[in-house]
């Protein structure tokens, strides 16, 4: 099975940093480590890139001024706040089909959260799971272990487990299926 992409916080948690071991007084650090990580989960959980940056961006403002110090777990506690804010904005708009618009200056989010073909097809195949079997998987993309998940989702571990067995055997399914039909049809035409 093609594996995963490995977000930016997933080096830091192996290494025993990450963004829940950055020092108290250093925001921008924070902002740094996470933004990217943050925006990616919203992705694979559903959002597009520009509904993943607003709620990522929302989420880093809700931990200022000073909030973030007191926090015990930032990394989770900024996917919670994003994916409330996601739904919160899908919520809101009177059309959620219409395209949105340019941003000032002609950013995208796009720009800073820059998948290769290969991540976009992991992408899409994520996307095309259940809910709860994409929320496990994001949150295990970003080296969470299924006892931090539990408590940060208020699941349990055995549903979270089952949750991704099932979301891995249809994503290696969704994923082979993509690889046949590239193979197949010759050059992809993506």
């Amino acid at each position: 099975m093609t594996e995963l992409p490995v977000t930016a916080t997933t080096a830091g948690r192996q290494k025993g940093k990450g963004p829940d071991a950055i020092p108290r007084d250093d925001f921008d650090a924070l902002y740094v480590e996470e933004m990217r990580a943050v925006t990616i989960h919203l992705i694979y959980r559903g959002a597009t890139p520009y509904e993943a940056a607003d709620a990522a961006h929302e989420a880093f403002i809700a931990l200022l001024p000073d909030r973030w110090r007191t926090i015990e777990y930032p990394a989770a506690y900024l996917r919670k706040v994003a994916w409330t804010n996601y739904l919160r904005q899908a919520h809101h708009r009177e059309s959620p089909t219409d395209p949105l618009p340019d941003r000032p200056g002609g950013t995208c989010p796009i720009g800073e959260v820059m998948l290769t073909e290969a991540q976009r097809r992991i992408v899409r195949a994520v996307q095309q799971l259940s809910p709860a079997q994409r929320e496990v998987l994001a949150w295990l993309l970003d080296e969470f272990e299924y006892s931090e998940i539990a408590e940060f989702t208020g699941k349990t571990e055995e549903a979270l487990r089952t949750n991704a067995k099932r979301g891995r055997a249809r994503l290696k399914a969704l994923l082979f299926a993509a690889k046949a039909g590239r193979n197949e049809g010759g050059a992809s035409d993506e």
